[in-house]
Order: structure tokens, then sequence, then C-alpha cells
């Protein structure tokens, strides 16, 4: 048949079947074909029809099963209105829709209400990405979303849809940050290769993170915090190199796999955060070892980054102080010897000027003046064994109560025992964390003079007792018990002084903070004065040591100038003697 398809064919309301293929039928189609009510095939194809499909077909909504216009010279825009005709397969191939620049409806492309399309694989009529982000759209509830401005519209490019930004016509930006998704997330988000930016933050979706986001090589940027997602985070995010930023947190992840650490040059503390802190919304917390930031069940968070002392090598703060004290124990302890053998070498104090017992009461009544009369290491300077164990025992209850302290300030962020405080806060509209700490260089001003005020008698008075026990006059009991008294003195203040620091530099958050903290460290030094105030309560006897001795370390001094004297007058008489005797030799 040559010619045109009458316009009036569409007055055959009982025509089921109308197939005109391999003509030479020219002209449009008639659009009253779609008042034939029960047509169910419609086969125009291997004809020369030319011009636009009329929309009218859409009609034949429930009843038509297969509309083939295929091998003709249809062009312009293909009818949305074709969507409409459920179950039936379309075919519209080798026509001229490809040289406008329009693409098919969507909803064509996705097939999602007509059984086959035979242009969907053309992606000039049919992108890609464009199915990809409609699957998208319905997987995370588009309906429901804030602002779904062109998202899913039949015509419109997905490149204007709400939040995605394209270049050449491929998708770079997907961001919908606090737009109100729920629902899940596609596994055909894997399919956006060229994607960059992925900012999902801020909304509700469920169910676990799709593996298939490991698949998005060059993506640098991944926000899916706040959100409720759970399971395991994929492997495949372990694949993409290329991440600068990635936040989970907030949600209910239970496990991440082994991250290469990422380039924190950018986002800082920023880059890598998850739910790794405490408390946790579950039993046992997320570990992450590569995390820059870790959030609690509360929404704050706390950098996780070496410590000045892991940087130095060290596991803890507690390992560093066990070499600490150590090493100066050492140095006090050589320092002593040197001062020692220089003063045997050079014979000083080789002339006593009183008597031996004397002399050693007057050190002990010095050493118990340096140490303090009202604490119980005054026993230091005595010989009562059981005075030594009480001594002893009060360093020891100092230092355990101190290493609570220590432990506590350990930035193991994964463990219900840490003190420290998640100061920081990482918005929902930002992707930048901030430290909302307040405490300022005044703090630290106010705390070095509380230790200065309430230490620095014990550091002064334990170093004169170490320098004391230098003295080659004291008989070796003397010297240990002198330099026991001083060292324990010295180290105790030292460490006080090394836990007020490190758990004020862990947990104060404010000026007050740091001065309640210190207060409390510093209660713990006066330990034993309480302790000896006790046992004098108990039995005055007990501490009778120190009840004979008033003598001061300036009556000590005195004593020693005056000795000093005698010595040089002695000296003096002595030559005047040797001088006399050799004037009566001459005479």
């Amino acid at each position: 048949f040559t010619g045109s398809i009458p316009e009036d064919l569409g007055r055959f309301q009982s025509l089921k079947v109308l197939k005109l293929a391999g003509n030479k039928l020219t002209g449009t189609i008639p659009s009253s074909i779609g008042n034939i009510a029960v047509l169910e095939i419609l086969d125009l194809s291997n004809n020369l029809l030319r011009s636009t499909i009329p929309p009218e077909l859409g009609l034949l909504d429930g009843v038509l099963k297969r509309l083939d216009l295929s091998n003709n010279t249809l062009s312009g825009r293909i009818p949305s209105e074709l969507s409409q005709l459920q179950g039936a397969s379309i075919l519209l191939s080798n026509n001229l829709f490809s040289n406008s620049s329009e693409t098919a409806p969507l909803r064509l492309c996705t097939l999602s209400s007509v059984k086959a399309f035979d242009l969907e694989s053309d992606t000039t009529l049919c992108p890609m990405e464009r199915n990809f982000l409609s699957d998208f759209y319905h997987s995370a509830k588009g309906g429901e979303w804030t602002d779904s401005t062109y998202w899913v519209d039949e015509y419109t490019s997905y490149c204007d849809w709400k939040g995605v930004t394209c270049e050449n016509d491929r998708v770079t930006k997907l961001n919908l940050s606090n737009n109100g998704l729920s629902g899940r997330l596609s596994v055909n988000i894997g399919n956006l290769t060229s994607i960059e930016v992925l900012d999902l933050s801020d909304n509700d979706i469920k169910g676990s993170i799709p593996t298939e986001i490991g698949l998005l090589f060059n993506l640098t940027y991944l926000r899916l915090s706040y959100n409720a997602f759970t399971g395991t985070a994929p492997e495949g995010l372990g694949e993409l190199t290329k991440l600068q930023l990635l936040q989970l947190q907030s949600n209910r992840i239970t496990k991440m796999p082994n991250i290469t650490p990422l380039d924190d040059s950018i986002f800082n503390e920023s880059t890598f955060i998850t739910d790794c802190g405490v408390p946790s919304a579950f039993k046992d917390p997320m570990e992450c070892d590569n995390c820059t930031m870790c959030c609690n069940a509360n929404e704050d968070c706390f950098p996780q980054e070496d410590t000045r002392i892991e940087e130095w090598g060290f596991n803890s703060y507690l390992t560093f102080a066990g070499l600490l004290i150590p090493c100066f124990i050492a140095i006090c302890g050589v320092t002593v010897l040197s001062l020692y053998f220089f003063r045997k070498y050079n014979n000083r104090e080789n002339t006593l000027t009183m008597s031996r017992e004397r002399r050693i009461e007057d050190d002990d009544k010095y050493a118990l003046s340096r140490i303090g009369k009202n604490s119980v290491y005054s026993y230091f300077v005595t010989d009562k064994a059981l005075g030594w164990v009480v001594a002893f025992a009060t360093l020891g209850i100092q230092v355990a109560i101190l290493i609570f302290f220590v432990n506590a300030s350990e930035a193991k962020l994964q463990e219900d025992t840490i003190d420290i405080q998640f100061t920081w806060k990482c918005p929902r509209d930002s992707d930048e964390c901030r430290n909302t700490a307040d405490l300022k260089r005044i703090g630290w001003f106010i705390f070095s003079m509380l230790l200065i005020a309430h230490l620095a008698k014990d550091s002064i008075n334990g170093s004169k007792l170490i320098y004391h026990s230098s003295r080659i006059r004291h008989t070796l009991g003397s010297r240990v018990r002198y330099f026991i008294s001083g060292i324990g003195l010295c180290s105790i203040t030292l460490f006080a002084i090394y836990v007020s620091t490190v758990y004020n530099m862990a947990i104060a958050t404010s000026n007050t903070d740091i001065i309640i903290n210190s207060v409390v460290v510093l209660f713990i030094m006066d330990l034993d004065e309480y302790i000896f105030a006790l046992l004098e309560a108990c039995n005055d006897k007990w501490t009778a040591h120190t009840s004979d001795s008033e003598e001061t370390s300036s009556d000590e001094e005195a004593r020693n100038e005056s000795e000093s004297s005698i010595t040089e007058m002695k000296k003096e008489i002595e030559r005047q003697k040797t001088q006399i005797a050799s004037q009566q030799e001459e005479l």
C-alpha cells in the first residue's frame, strides 16, 4: 500500500489488530487511532511515516499490548503518554528520534510501567545515569523529600535535578543533605562512576550501606553522617584511594573495615569520623584505628590522634612516667655520689668541732625540718622500722591514687574507664568539626601558680635533703636515710606535677575545670600529713620523734657559721704558735 493512513480510521471501534507493516505508507499517524478502545496490536513498522507520534495513543492504556512503529522516519519528542501503556511492548527503533536534543520519557526508559522498550539501551535517548538516579529517588522515597525539584521529570535533564552536578553529562556531585530522604540507599549508586562528591548527611536513610559504593573510585568526599544506616560498613570503602573526607558518625554502624589512613591535610580532624567513642549505643564500641575523630552516642566527639607522649614512642602516659621517675632517681643518685667523692678527695669536713653524737643529732634535726614535722615522711629520718613501713605505705597509696588519674587521662576513646571529655561538635550542617572547650591561657597560668604555691616547697626541701646526704661526715646509714627522704619527697612531687598536667590536658574544658582538677590532685599530696595527724590523735607517742626537734634550719646555719669561725681561730692560733716557736729558736 501507498499513500497515507486515513484520519477516520478511529471509527472502527471493534478493531483489535491493525497491522500495516511492510508497506510504503507516508504522512503522519492519525491521532484518531487512540479512540479504538479495544485495539490490542498496532503495527505500522517498515513504512515511510514521518512527523511525531500522536500522544493520543496513550489512551489505549490497559488494552494495547504491542506498539511497533519501528523503521519509519518519525522524529521529535517521544510522547510521555506512551508510558501509560501498562504492560505493552513499545518498539520505536530505526527512526529519527536520536537526531533531536530530546530524550525519551523517563518512565519508558526505566520500564516502570511498560513491558518492553526497544530504545532503553540507547544512551542518547535513555541516559543510563538518569535511570540510576531515578532508582535512587524511588529507593529513598523521593515523593517525601523536602525539595525534589525536577527529580524524575520525564524530559528535564537529570543534570538540572535538585542537588545534581554534572560535567560532560556525567554526574560528579550529588548533595542532598538535610532533604528528608528516607528508605534505603539504592545499589545503583555504585553505577555513578564519575561521582566525586556524595553528601547524603542529616537524613533518615535506613538499612546497610550498599557494597556497590566501593565502586566509586573517583570519590573524594563521602558524607553519610546523621542517618540510620546499620550493620557493617562495606569493605569496598578501603578501596577508595582518592577519599579525602569520610564521615559516618551518628548512625548505627557496628563495625568498620580496615581503611588506610586518609590524608588529613585538607579537613584535619574532620577527615574520618565514626561512632568509635564512649558512651556507645552498643555494648561494644566500634573500633576504628585510623579514624581522625570519634563520636559517641551523645553526638559529642573527640580527636583520635597520638598524644605528645605517643609521638615520642611511648605507649601511654604511665609508661613514660615509669621511665621518668627512675631516671630522675638515677640522676640524683649519681649527683650525690659525685658530690660525696669530690668532698672526700678535697678533704672537706674532716675536722669535727663537736661530738659525733651531737653532730648526728643536729643533722637529724635539720633533715626533719626539711621533710616536715607533721608528715609521716618524717619517719624516714628515724631508725624506726614500723615508721618506715607507714611512710612507704603512705607513699604507695599516693602513687596508686595518682596512677588512677593517669589511666583516666589516656586517649583510649573506646574504653569506659577514661575521664576524657568529648568537647568537639561535628554539626549536621557542616563538614567541619569544632572544639567547644573554653580553656584559656589564663587557666593554665592559674594552674601553674597553684602548683608552684603548693609543691615548690616540697621540691626545694627534697632537693636540700638529697644534697645533705652527700656530706662525708654522715654514716652510711644516715646518708641512706637522708637520700631516701629527699628522693621520696621529690619523686612524689614530680609525679604529682606530671599527673596533674596530663590529667588537665585530657579532661579540663574550662578555666574553672583546671582549677578544680588541680585542687583534687593536690589534695592527694597532703595525704601524708592527714595520716600523721591520725597517728598523733590515736597515740601521741607514735609521733614523739618530732617533739624534741625545735631547732630550725636557721639555727643549723648559725651553728655552722660559728663552727667555721672557731675552726679559723684554731688555725690562726696554731699559726701563731708556730711563729713564736720559730722566734724562740732564733733567740
